[in-house]
């Protein structure tokens, strides 16, 4: 039971904004706060006084409005209360005064953006603010949580208007902000320390006051995405903790509630990573909001309506799923008065199949039941969910598409998909394929990045193997979604799935593991526990990023557990994580492992779900026996219904499960690795005037200067400069420049790192370094290299298209840093921005107080004080810009 009494709740959700301000609109954010409303209002207890909600939506989320939210409402919540503040709206930065310079490296303060925020007068929410209003609810020392759906940076829209839609980041606010405009004043504000800002900066909301667990959509080097679901406009990040929350038995842990949580963004979305973080570590091991949510009871109720006729008492909030087409949740009923201990054990006296989902109840039609009367009532038990295809939205040359929507959507000659199916509206599609250049692109909406090698050719084979890869991927995110039956009895944490590395370290969360210096694979042991007083029987998948799936980590698919029992996947051997050798080749560093745990009382043969690997790249061995799977008959039985309910994420098959006297409970749980193999260093020395860093990219080495180089991702260099993020007219302005081809959630290679390096001051226009690479840029686009100098972001050089392939001019260098500071054992991580000149609204050029004129392919730097004009004179003001000097463009 919980020991907190009263919640108060805080619930700010913003599409659209003041008309007069220039903020872009979103989608989902009124709807997230309203089914946030709806959950906790349906889940929380229902005893008088036991909840106190405040919601405020588009122009109810003024800045005052918010304000005042924390100090009348929230502030009343006491040392047995819950104090809940979610926002989902734009999150951004702002030029941080002077005063704050000490806090913020970049000059910048983080944001949330209330309705009026961009109007004059007025300003966004800082987090420094965000802090006091926090520690002013702590005074009284009640549970506090912050949900934040929104983010303050990223690196940089795609320039449409569908990614301008789709993504929670305002332009940053570059008005000069006077201090006396904060509720806060600096003298308020500890300096910055590992004591005072606990929080991890992964977020980048360091909000160092007052005890609170914070859940952030992403980390502050992404963005956060909108996601559609059944047509309605969601938050990726709000939409896949709710349904996590709607369906766990029992109250999760904040720990657990996230890693299913971001497991699923990150299969959804490309570049989100949500973040958990606790000013207090133990914080994060509490249920979430400190156990004032309701436990779920192990069935549900079905009575007569007088209005609605027959109906359950579990709805949407319960995570009964709606009905879509013929597939619909279907229930197992059992006499009023039977035991819930009993429950599933002998024969059903009827069936009852879900015809409407409300929020809170759920219509149902009665059969297999005589006689049926408005007076009884029944206890019941989920027997069937529903699997509807999956929505693809078809775009691009008419032929292609043409070819492609018939074969799904069946002919006289062929029976329709029953894994995916057209959509119009891509919003409410899971994969997008676009017709291109002859050839079929598939990639999640509102996202450039492919998953696959396309396929080539439009004519019936390719459009077969088009389909088949289509619906190999809806039984990989089918898999993946696979959660507990919404009337399980099994509790979240029944059996505990930790990661123990050789150090004997022990993680439940996600984590990162790391090749070794000598490029050896990292390994790892996968330990359950059962914690629960029942024996229970468990698998763990590997579902992997090239959209295999595995049921192999214990003999015969899985392992029998009693009360207080441990297990070791492959009998206690360590096993390796890694980066395959073909993908390591085209440039892939990081692979994802999503590890998931499927518990249940009765045996089921996990093996069902099991698929091979598909391909990524072009050349990559096509190991993939067929994009259809035929046999997924094991010498198990697959009795029951968890069993059907794998068979049929295979197969679809309707059919009834064999065993109708049994309703399975089942649980789940999963933990991500992402595996990271960076690239070999190659050595720069005077020896070796022009190395090859991979195939098609070369380096041009200076005279003078020596280094080990290498090519890396942004996430990875990144995490060796703490806090620190692009400044706001890189972010808003530029998108990273990839100099290999990602596939999947793999990040792909766009950054230079240098290590050992010795005399970086060689580096000079007259005997620049030269980065050459057989990528194409567009007519209107440069490169611009920079790199963090310990306090600042650089330009560095620039770099333009020849022919088909781009030539990068490095003609200084910053000091090596480590942490975020100069540092001789540091390196010197050089980012690569694409810009478009036309997007800028004059021509780029510079560096930094020199100006670089492109002509004919060639760069020229202007010197003579003669020729600057006010052109130039805007170029050398954008590039102080970005050293942080000043924050006006005009």
């Amino acid at each position: 039971m919980s020991k907190y009494t009263t919640t108060y709740a805080l619930l700010v959700g913003i599409n659209q904004y003041d008309p007069t301000s220039s903020i872009p609109h979103l989608q989902g954010c009124t709807n997230d706060a309203k089914a946030m409303q709806t959950y906790i209002e349906g889940r929380v207890g229902q005893d008088a006084g036991q909840l106190h909600l405040k919601v405020l939506l588009n122009e109810q989320a003024t800045r005052q409005a918010v304000i005042d939210g924390f100090r009348n409402h929230l502030s009343q919540a006491g040392p047995n209360d819950v104090a809940l503040f979610f926002y989902a709206g734009h999150g951004s930065q702002e030029n941080a005064p002077e005063e704050f310079w000490h806090l913020e490296p970049d000059r910048l303060d983080e944001t949330l953006v209330c309705y009026d925020s961009r109007t004059e007068g007025s300003w966004d929410l800082a987090d420094k603010e965000l802090a006091k209003l926090i520690a002013e609810v702590a005074a009284k020392n009640p549970h506090i949580v912050i949900i934040l759906d929104c983010c303050h940076s990223g690196s940089g829209t795609r320039g449409d208007l569908q990614a301008t839609e789709s993504v929670r980041r305002a332009p940053t606010d570059k008005r000069q902000r006077p201090i006396n405009s904060f509720i806060v004043t600096p003298e308020a504000i500890p300096a910055a320390s590992p004591v005072t800002r606990s929080l991890s900066a992964t977020s980048g909301w360091r909000i160092p006051q007052g005890r609170h667990v914070l859940l952030a959509a992403c980390q502050d080097i992404e963005e956060a995405k909108e996601y559609s679901s059944d047509g309605e406009h969601r938050g990726a990040f709000s939409y896949f903790l709710l349904e996590t929350l709607q369906k766990a038995n029992g109250t999760l842990t904040y720990r657990d509630a996230f890693k299913r949580t971001s497991a699923l963004v990150q299969s959804r979305v490309s570049a989100q990573a949500p973040q958990l973080e606790a000013s207090v570590p133990e914080d994060l091991d509490q249920p979430f909001l400190g156990g004032a949510i309701r436990p779920r009871s192990p069935h549900f109720l079905v009575t007569c309506h007088r209005q609605e006729g027959w109906v359950i008492d579990g709805g949407s909030i319960h995570g009964i799923p709606q009905t879509k087409g013929e597939e619909s949740t279907v229930f197992a009923l059992f006499p009023a008065d039977m035991a819930d201990s009993d429950l599933g054990q002998g024969a059903p006296v009827g069936t009852a199949t879900v015809m409407a989902v409300q929020p809170t109840f759920s219509r149902v039609q009665i059969t297999d039941l005589e006689p049926l009367s408005p007076e009884m009532s029944f206890k019941a038990v989920v027997k069937a969910l529903p699997l509807p295809p999956m929505g693809v939205h078809l775009l691009g040359d008419e032929a292609g598409v043409a070819l492609l929507r018939g074969a799904i959507m069946g002919s006289s000659f062929q029976p329709a998909s029953l894994y995916v199916s057209v959509v119009e509206d891509p919003a409410a599609a899971t994969f997008q394929v676009v017709a291109q250049d002859g050839e079929y692109r598939i990639k999640r909406p509102a996202d450039d990045r492919i998953l696959l090698e396309p396929v080539r050719g439009f004519d019936s084979t390719k459009v077969r193997e088009t389909l088949g890869l289509l619906e190999h991927l809806a039984r990989w995110t089918t898999t993946l979604d696979l959660q507990g039956s919404p009337t399980s009895r099994i509790a979240a944490n029944a059996v505990r799935m930790e990661v123990v590395l050789p150090d004997q370290s022990v993680h439940q969360s996600d984590l990162r593991l790391n090749y070794s210096d000598n490029d050896s694979e990292p390994q790892f042991k996968i330990k359950l526990t059962n914690t629960s007083s029942q024996r229970l029987y468990c698998t763990v998948l590997d579902l992997t990023d090239r959209f295999a799936i595995t049921a192999d980590l214990f003999e015969a698919g899985g392992v029998w557990l009693d009360p207080n029992q441990e297990a070791y996947a492959q009998q206690g051997e360590f096993a390796a994580s890694s980066v395959p050798d073909e993908l390591w080749t085209q440039g892939v560093t990081e692979f994802k492992d999503v590890l998931k745990l499927i518990v249940s009382p009765t045996a089921f043969d996990g093996r069902l779900l099991e698929q091979e690997k598909l391909t990524l790249f072009q050349g990559e061995p096509r190991s993939v026996r067929s994009v259809y799977r035929e046999d997924v008959t094991r010498s198990m039985p697959a009795e029951g219904m968890l069993n059907h309910l794998m068979q049929r994420i295979q197969t679809r098959d309707i059919g009834r499960p064999r065993n109708q006297s049994t309703a399975d409970d089942w649980m789940t749980s999963q933990i991500t690795i992402t595996t990271v193999r960076p690239r070999e260093t190659v050595a720069l020395s005077a020896t070796a005037p022009q190395v090859t860093l991979m195939n098609g990219i070369t380096l041009q080495n200076p005279e003078g200067f020596s280094a080990n180089a290498r090519l890396t991702t942004i996430s990875q260099s990144t995490r060796d400069l703490g806090s620190h993020i692009l400044p706001p007219l890189l972010r808003d302005q530029t998108q990273a420049f990839q100099f290999t081809t990602s596939r999947a959630t793999d990040p792909g290679l766009s950054a230079l790192e240098l290590r050992d390096v010795k005399n970086p001051e060689a580096v000079t226009p007259d005997n620049p370094l030269k980065l050459v690479a057989d990528v194409a840029l567009e007519p209107d686009a440069l490169v611009l290299p920079v790199a963090f100098d310990g306090e600042f972001y650089l330009p560095l050089g620039c770099g333009i298209g020849k022919d088909n392939y781009t030539e990068i001019t490095i003609d200084r260098l910053p000091e090596p840093i480590s942490e975020g500071k100069r540092s001789l054992g540091g390196a010197i991580r050089i980012f690569f921005q694409k810009v478009v000149r036309q997007k800028l609204g004059l021509p780029f050029e510079y560096p930094f107080l020199r100006v670089a004129e492109v002509s004919n392919g060639e760069v020229t730097y202007i010197t003579d004080p003669a020729t600057i004009n006010r052109r130039v004179v805007q170029a050398q003001r954008i590039a102080l810009y970005i050293h942080g000097i000043i924050g006006d463009t005009e």
